[in-house]
Order: C-alpha cells, then sequence, then structure tokens
C-alpha cells in the first residue's frame, strides 16, 4: 500500500505549514506539519497522553498542543492553522468530547461530525474527530475509525474485514465505501494481564517458536472449551517433567492461545458470510511483531493478509477528514 508522505527538507518549507495532523492517544500524541500536497513536512511526538493530562492539574490539552507545535505555527495571527485531531482528545475525558458517529457510516460523514473546542492561541484553528459506536453487539472505537479512513482512500473498492491489532483488536467490515460494522477483542490486554500479573508470569522469557505459536492457533480453533485449561498447562508442564511440553517457550503458546482464540471467532465469522468466504478479503493495519503474527495466525486458516503501515494510514485518514472540513 502506497500511502508513505515524504518528508521536505528544512530548506523546502513554507514559512508555515498548510495545516497539522495529530494523533492523541492515551499515553503519547504525534503530530505532523503537512504542506498543501499533503507531505509531511515535519512530526513530533510527546509522551503526554490523555492519562497524563488527566492526571496533572497543571497540564491542559491546548496548552500541550501548543507546545508540541509552537515551531511550527506563524509569529502572529494574521493566518490561522488548520488542527485536525483525531484519538482520545475527543474522549469524554479528553479535551472536548466528540460524539460517537454510529456505523455504517462513510468517511464524510466522520469528518462532518467533528467538534472544535474554545482555543485561546488565535493562531491556530482546531478540529477534533468522533469515533465509531456499534448499538447492537455493543461496541465503541476511538481513532482506528480514522485509519480506516486512510485505509478506504487508498482502496476504495475494499469490500472484506480490516484489522487493527493492538491492546484492543479491532475488526471492521468494510463494503461499498462505508464502514459497516465492526467487533473488538481484548487480546492484547489480555496477553499483557496473563503474561504479568497472572501466575502464568513464571512462565515467560525470551525464547520464542513460530511452530509452537502456529500450533497453538490451530489448537484454540479446533477445540475453543478449551482456551482456559490450554493457558495453564503453559504453567503446569514445567512443573510435572514434561519435557516435550516444557520445552514450548511460555510466550508463543500464550500468545498463540489468546491470538488463536481471536482469529477462530472472526474465521467462523467469515464462514457465516458467504460474500467475505468467496473473496476472503482481509487487510492488517500495523506493522512490526504483532502484524507479522496476526498475519501467522491468518495463514494458519488459510487467508492471506496484507499488511500496511498504520502511521502512513493515521495520516492519510487525517488528510482525508482535513478535505472535508476546509470545505465545509
Amino acid at each position: 500500500m502506497a500511502v508513505s508522505p515524504s518528508l521536505h527538507s528544512p530548506s523546502s518549507q513554507p514559512a508555515h505549514p498548510a495545516w497539522i495532523a495529530v494523533d492523541w492517544g492515551t499515553s503519547n500524541v504525534r503530530a505532523w506539519t503537512m504542506d498543501d500536497g499533503n507531505s509531511i513536512l515535519d512530526q513530533a511526538s510527546s509522551p503526554l497522553g490523555m492519562n497524563a493530562i488527566a492526571a496533572d492539574d497543571a497540564l491542559s490539552f491546548e496548552g500541550v498542543l501548543i507546545g508540541l507545535i509552537d515551531r511550527w505555527l506563524p509569529r502572529d495571527a494574521t493566518v490561522r492553522v488548520q488542527v485536525v485531531i483525531c484519538g482520545m482528545a475527543g474522549a469524554k475525558q479528553g479535551w472536548l468530547e466528540a460524539p460517537y458517529c454510529s456505523v455504517p457510516v462513510r468517511p464524510e460523514e466522520l469528518a462532518s461530525g467533528a467538534v472544535r473546542p474554545d482555543i485561546s492561541d488565535p493562531r491556530i484553528d482546531v478540529a477534533i474527530l468522533p469515533g465509531l459506536k456499534q448499538i447492537d453487539d455493543p461496541d465503541v472505537m476511538r481513532g482506528e475509525e480514522t485509519q480506516l479512513v486512510g485505509f478506504m482512500a487508498a482502496h476504495p473498492a475494499f469490500d472484506g474485514w480490516v484489522c487493527l491489532p493492538g491492546t484492543h483488536s479491532k475488526w471492521a467490515r468494510v463494503s461499498g465505501g462505508a464502514i459497516r460494522g465492526f467487533k473488538t477483542y481484548m487480546t492484547g490486554e489480555v496477553f499483557a494481564l496473563l503474561s504479568k500479573q497472572s501466575i502464568l508470569r513464571h512462565s515467560m522469557d525470551d525464547r520464542w517458536d513460530d511452530a509452537v505459536f502456529e500450533q497453538t492457533v490451530r489448537e484454540a480453533a479446533s477445540a475453543p472449551s478449551g482456551f482456559l485449561h490450554r493457558l495453564f498447562t503453559v504453567r503446569a508442564s514445567g512443573l510435572v517433567g514434561n519435557a516435550d511440553a516444557a520445552s514450548q517457550p511460555g510466550a508463543s503458546v500464550l500468545s498463540g492461545a489468546v491470538i488463536g482464540s481471536e482469529i477462530a471467532d472472526v474465521v467462523r465469522d467469515l464462514g457465516r458470510d458467504s460474500q467475505i468466504a468467496q473473496i476472503a478479503q482481509i487487510a492488517l493495519i500495523g506493522d512490526g511483531k504483532l502484524a507479522g503474527l496476526y498475519r501467522k495466525a491468518l495463514a494458519a486458516h488459510g487467508f492471506d493478509a496484507d499488511a500496511v503501515d498504520g502511521e502512513a494510514i493515521t495520516i492519510a485518514g487525517l488528510a482525508s477528514a482535513y478535505r472535508v472540513i476546509n470545505i465545509s
């Protein structure tokens, strides 16, 4: 997927950006200054995500934002730079709540739901994008919808499921230029809790075995009711002298069990969706080890999934929203 905006050299940068893209997460915030062609001029990040601001009365969203982007802004207020923000800045505990939009929804409808907080700095105009909600089979997302919009801009004819692996993995049904529905799995959070705070932490080390991971993924599908029992074998195998089981890296088994359980449920949905079963379009948003594990897990079920860069897709989604906001 080719959404990889170029980074201009400092000598070619204009006096001020055309607009600024911001992804405000729970634990960090990232910003990119953009030109008229949506190429990146510069970028910056900060650990002052929503949680840090909520925990410190001396911090404010506007103050953190200005601290991050001030060097990009004009010295006077003759020009107001548009800032488009996705993520937790629009949560109830964030800067200003941007109410969820209900699925099904099209990208332009999402952008039209942006809210504008009161700003004391006259050099910027801020728009905060909404998240998504699903009434039937209750679910929400905030931030990932912007990545979905960026993906859809690059793949307008896509008809299938888009997976966004993470602490709370999202699977979104995309069809006909709209986000039709989605499901969230607490896979990453469950792995973190079990590997760090449960008895299984004693079986975690740096070893890894792809074959063990893939085998456990297949077991999660063939015997889904045995999930909780399989988890305990990670610990028990090393205590009862079962050499074969004890030699299996605990992280590989635990990852295979939790990711495998998620993928098995998704595959069952695919089997119920005859249209998807025929075309089997699945895309992964993300890169690195986690996306690689999801590709392996899907491959164990016979599905091929292309991974696309999460940062580039986020910027593309913010750019899509900026176009709508700039027109309205």
